[in-house]
């Protein structure tokens, strides 16, 4: 009978992301009024994928985790708040894309999401899920009756990399949009690229990712990680190495 693993848990160096860490995207995340948050921490025991519910738990409920997790103050900015969780849920996210070519069809103008020159067609302002709508690139996001939403199916939807190009178009509350597609395009790969760690398989020499995505919130009675879970763009992952024994936090709060 296997013995479940103890994790211990411990706050690692600040790495260096060359894609967030650009200044073109640096710009353009404060742009977009993005509130995100990345820390890395290691942990000391070997992991398999059907130990992920017992590291997400063991993580969240250790007390050296507490005392460095950054979570959102509710005064625009996240702080060390020392909360140990009493609950956690998760939920795994597929990340499976290997190639940009993923978003090709937004590129498309009879996809009716840009005109030939790459802007991004306009439309009448609606408000959706609490966020304010004016163009066909966020109806393709958020309006579930439209011909655009049918671009993207429901299981790429739930891509890791999808989530993040959505991350960033609907943005903060104080949200500066894009008028060209391409910016939210060069942002999602190097972030994507920052964050995901592929290899190749050595029989095959085939690209994988061994990166696994947990979509996760925390709770000490109420969520805390992220705070308010129900607004769309409050988010909350834990993103696994079992290679190197790494989880790296991706956190996003909308705003208040």
């Amino acid at each position: 009978m296997e013995v479940e693993p103890k994790y211990t848990f411990f706050l690692a160096p600040e790495k260096n992301y060359p894609g967030l860490n650009d200044k073109s995207i640096a710009q353009l995340i404060q742009k977009w009024g993005l509130n995100l948050m990345i820390q890395n921490f290691v942990f000391n025991e070997p992991f398999h994928q059907y130990h992920k519910y017992l590291l997400a738990e063991a993580f969240f409920k250790n007390n050296e985790v507490s005392k460095y997790l950054k979570i959102w103050d509710g005064k625009y900015s996240f702080s060390e708040q020392g909360i140990v969780a009493n609950e956690v849920e998760i939920n795994q996210i597929p990340c499976t894309v290997l190639s940009m070519e993923f978003f090709e069809r937004l590129k498309n103008p009879e996809n009716n999401i840009v005109y030939n020159s790459g802007s991004i067609r306009q439309k009448c302002e609606e408000q959706i899920d609490g966020i304010f709508v004016s163009d066909n690139l966020r109806k393709m996001l958020l309006d579930e009756e439209s011909n655009e939403f049918r671009l993207f199916s429901k299981t790429e939807r739930t891509e890791f990399i999808f989530k993040i190009f959505q991350m960033l178009i609907l943005g903060g509350e104080y949200c500066q949009y894009e008028e060209q597609l391409e910016p939210y395009l060069e942002c999602t790969k190097k972030i994507y690229k920052d964050l995901v760690r592929v290899h190749k398989l050595e029989d095959t020499n085939t690209p994988t990712i061994s990166t696994m995505i947990l979509e996760v919130i925390a709770k000490r009675d109420e969520p805390y990680f992220p705070k308010a879970p129900t607004h769309k763009q409050n988010i909350g992952f834990l993103l696994i190495d079992r290679n190197t024994r790494e989880i790296t936090t991706l956190l996003h709060q909308f705003g208040t």
